[in-house]
């Protein structure tokens, strides 16, 4: 199953749906100000969930006159909307989570984005954030990444929460053979596509793969 999730970033007011791919989701879940969003793009999603403070009363009960699931959850809560997405997307079956309007505004938020993302408890979800600047790929260890985009895209790995080991790519301007990627260091910024489709493999670790749309 392939869901889209939807948040409500500032920074992807241009958001259009030029960015969302053609492939038709089986669920789309709006977190919370991303239903403003849907609006904007003309799209009524399956599921509204979070605590519906960032969108208004009449467009919730629109949605609710529309059939669309509403699950509310107080405003004092130990979790964020688009994490509360993300658990209902894993108990739902998702096995890809594609997730939209989650990058830019504040940094805490972008950053607790792509760690919440990032969660072991998602690692049997492809979980991609995709923005209109970059796509953001999460890669764990034990598992192989296909990348297909254009050749000359700048592609950078990324480890996080410890060293990536026994990563091999293929398809790379800079290829690496069972190779480490330290944590916090640079050595993964800024490689190069040469096919059209590059292949990551990750033996341990987990492995941010970031294709940068503005330097294709």
């Amino acid at each position: 199953m392939r869901i889209h999730i939807i948040a409500g970033s500032p920074n992807s007011e241009n958001i259009n749906a030029g960015i969302i791919p053609a492939e038709q989701p089986d669920l789309i879940i709006a977190a919370d100000g991303g239903a403003e969003r849907c609006r904007r793009l003309g799209i009524i999603p399956h599921i509204l969930i979070g605590d519906l403070d960032s969108i208004s009363a009449e467009l919730t009960e629109e949605y609710r006159h529309a059939g669309v699931e509403i699950i509310r959850h107080p405003c004092r809560k130990d979790a964020t909307d688009l994490e509360l997405a993300l658990d209902l997307a894993r108990a739902r079956g998702a096995q890809e989570a594609v997730l939209f309007g989650v990058l830019g505004g504040r940094w805490d938020m972008s950053i607790a984005n792509v760690m919440v993302a990032a969660g072991k408890k998602y690692q049997r979800m492809r979980v991609s954030l995709l923005d209109t600047q970059c796509r953001i790929y999460i890669i764990h260890g034990g598992s192989t990444f296909t990348l297909k985009s254009v050749p000359g895209q700048t592609v950078s790995l990324i480890p996080l929460t410890a060293d990536a080991e026994g990563v091999t790519t293929d398809g790379f301007d800079y290829p690496l053979k069972e190779s480490l990627l330290p944590f916090s260091t640079s050595r993964g910024i800024s490689n190069k596509l040469i096919k059209k489709e590059g292949k990551i493999t990750v033996k341990k670790g987990l492995l941010l793969c970031i294709e940068n749309l503005s330097l294709c």
